[in-house]
């Protein structure tokens, strides 16, 4: 058995790895696909496998890291995990304050998933080829964060926390009459701004991400696999941490402009 290296394509699409079986009753719903025995199935893409498997590798840094943990560290992975909470809970702080405990999770949860998903392909993975026995090594998965769908999705959900939460503190009608503010006049600019809030984030991780992934492939073309190699280091590694941290401090600064100068009690008590 021979070992092989398998270079990222030019462009790639959310393939499909495989799909779930609907019943007779579901066989209309729009999300079907003929599978080509008749069946109508449920298309599960390389996009939503990517993105088990960074749930997956978080689940099991966070069961395993937090294993017999001391009041002073001894383990390699109390010792990361204690450095990620600091780092966290340090920019969360900072742009939120006393607000920090009731948007941690949140905050925390996206910017792990965002970072496992954009160093997705950073790491070979071996597989065997269906064609031969050879093995191969080459990004098993597809990075989530280079799929428009992931970035849309992750945007949507942080645009209804910091809308919420504007609601939460100055209720629905409060909340309109922002958007004449300072003058009636900005009604259109306002909206237009709000509604950019989601598209400028969304379009930012996914614009990047996919690019890279354009550029790398656009090398392994062009020139022997071994040149453009290195170039993983900052395309994957580098640009996809400083990726997650724009789309995290993003989101705080939408948040922190919709707690406004409102206090924890003030708020939690309406």
């Amino acid at each position: 058995m021979s070992i092989t290296f398998i270079t990222p394509p030019l462009v790639e699409g959310p393939k499909i790895a495989f799909f779930i079986p609907l019943p007779e009753f579901l066989e209309k719903l729009p999300l079907g696909v003929a599978m080509g025995d008749g069946r109508v199935g449920l298309p599960v893409t390389m996009t939503v496998v990517g993105t088990w498997f960074c749930m997956f590798v978080l689940f099991l840094l966070f069961k395993f890291g937090t294993k017999n943990m001391k009041l002073v560290p001894e383990s390699k992975g109390q010792i990361l995990l204690e450095s990620l909470y600091n780092f966290l809970d340090g920019i969360i702080t900072q742009m939120i304050g006393k607000w920090k405990n009731k948007y941690f999770s949140f905050i925390s949860c996206l910017f792990l998933f965002i970072f496992t998903g954009n160093i997705l392909t950073f790491f070979p993975i071996p597989w065997l080829t269906k064609e031969t026995t050879d093995m191969v090594l080459a990004p098993a998965f597809r990075a989530p964060t280079a799929d428009l769908n992931t970035t849309v999705g992750l945007a949507l959900l942080t645009t209804v926390i910091f809308i919420g939460t504007n609601i939460a503190r100055t209720g629905v009608l409060g909340y309109l009459k922002g958007f004449t503010e300072p003058v009636p006049v900005l009604l259109p600019l306002n909206i237009i701004g709000e509604l950019a809030k989601p598209v400028n984030m969304s379009f930012r991780l996914f614009g990047n991400m996919f690019a890279g992934m354009v550029i790398l492939g656009l090398l392994y073309k062009a020139v022997p696999a071994v040149i453009p190699a290195p170039l993983h280091l900052y395309f994957d590694l580098f640009s996809g941490a400083v990726q997650s941290f724009v789309f995290t401090m993003l989101a705080l600064v939408h948040i922190q402009g919709a707690l406004g100068d409102s206090e924890p009690n003030e708020l939690l008590n309406k």
